[in-house]
């Protein structure tokens, strides 16, 4: 994960902190450009209010911003655009929450900031629960991921990777937070249609008959199927369904190409290729890394999309930095 979210006594100490300059400032400057604390005539000072409310945003967002690159040593443009600008909708909406609970304390007192937080906090818990439903999601999805995995002893944990790496792309490629949260769920599921492939035909150590080959790639449209009764995969069901396609219109089971291929699926493709020859199979051991990049390089344009390629290039190239 991009960000740790385990609690500990200087986290909450930094969070403590950063909140008190931020609003410590923010408050300074709404005083300085005209605003009133405690005044009753709102309408006046709403462009101090509004000025406070954006200084308390930049200046959150960018100590959030830093400590975070500082502690998982991660550029501070990929946590920006991975976590802060998530954030930029929530900040906009507590700005007009916050000076109305301000007009509240002026004109009710602190009971009416008391029944002003009663739906707050029913937000807040319905936040969590939604929160702890998405990790029973993911721990679930896990779990069939490692079953699927496990009817061949040459993929044990492949799927656990090709999300990882997938993950890793759609944030090289500034894809937006809700299409990162998807393909993690759906690069766990890309083989999930490999359940209805009898063992001998996916573990066979020899070259595939036309027959068999066949019956392989009936997977994605088997995968698809498997997920569409599932509401919150309904997303995934075109990235499963098309992670075989190629870049230039030879893949299956369709045969599309370029833009016509969903960008999870191209995603998902490459780096399902990257991790399969990374890997042992029984047909082959796996290649070394220079190998890997001439491959990728070899089929860009052809089985992968040439962007995609480039953002994996640009991963390992960092990650070989550290």
């Amino acid at each position: 994960k991009l960000i740790n979210r385990r609690t500990t006594w200087y986290k909450a100490l930094f969070n403590a902190s950063q909140y008190a300059l931020s609003v410590g400032v923010a408050g300074l400057v709404y005083q300085f450009v005209g605003g009133v604390v405690g005044s009753q005539d709102f309408l006046k000072y709403v462009l101090p209010a509004a000025l406070c409310a954006f200084i308390y945003c930049v200046i959150n967002s960018i100590l959030v911003t830093i400590v975070i690159s500082f502690a998982q040593q991660v550029k501070l443009t990929m946590v920006w655009r991975v976590n802060i600008k998530e954030m930029i909708p929530s900040y906009l909406s507590e700005a007009p929450i916050g000076f109305l609970m301000a007009i509240v304390y002026v004109e009710v007192g602190i009971i009416g900031i008391l029944l002003f937080f009663l739906p707050l906090l029913l937000a807040r818990r319905s936040f969590e629960l939604y929160t702890k439903m998405r990790k029973v999601y993911l721990d679930t999805i896990r779990a069939l991921a490692a079953a699927i995995d496990a009817k061949d002893p040459y993929t044990k944990g492949h799927s656990e990777r090709v999300a990882g790496t997938s993950v890793a792309l759609a944030q090289e490629l500034n894809l937006s937070g809700r299409d990162i949260e998807n393909i993690e769920y759906t690069a766990l599921l890309h083989d999930i249609g490999k359940i209805g492939i009898a063992d001998k035909i996916l573990g066979k150590d020899s070259s595939l008959t036309k027959e068999e080959f066949d019956k392989i790639k009936e997977h994605t449209v088997m995968g698809a199927k498997i997920i569409e009764p599932v509401d919150f995969l309904k997303n995934s069901y075109k990235a499963i369904y098309h992670h075989h396609e190629r870049y230039n219109g030879k893949g299956y089971p369709d045969g599309i190409k370029s833009e016509d291929i969903p960008i999870l699926a191209r995603i998902i493709a490459v780096a399902d290729a990257y991790d399969a020859m990374g890997s042992d199979r029984p047909y082959r051991k796996k290649l070394n890394h220079n190998k890997i990049l001439r491959e990728l390089k070899e089929q860009s344009e052809k089985q992968f999309d040439p962007e995609v390629v480039k953002a994996l290039i640009s991963v390992l190239d960092r990650k070989r930095e550290k």
